[in-house]
């Protein structure tokens, strides 16, 4: 879950992940989720949805399961928060198929 408790944020910020003592799940998670809506709220639109999931899942297959699994599930916090409110507006704004 990357809605970690803010002391814990400050530190990775502060600090960096990679400087952590222990590194908890939701740490990952953080981290991940955070550049995701970075860059969605810098141009929300589907095609920075695209290439966020593109990006963050490139050589996925180089990485340790906790750490793919914390991508995947990063991915789905912020599709779910961010991308389908924007689906949901254009649907509106559009019509359905």
């Amino acid at each position: 879950m990357p809605f970690i408790k803010p002391e814990r944020r400050d530190t990775i910020e502060r600090i960096g992940l990679a400087q952590l003592q222990i590194i908890e799940p939701g740490d990952r998670c953080y981290v991940y989720y955070k550049a995701m809506v970075d860059k969605w709220k810098l141009e929300p639109r589907w095609t920075t949805a695209h290439n966020i999931m593109t990006e963050f899942y490139a050589n996925s297959h180089l990485l340790d399961d906790d750490d793919v699994v914390a991508k995947r599930l990063a991915w789905e916090v912020f599709f779910q928060l961010y991308v389908m409110p924007y689906e949901l507006k254009k649907r509106e704004e559009n019509g359905d198929i």
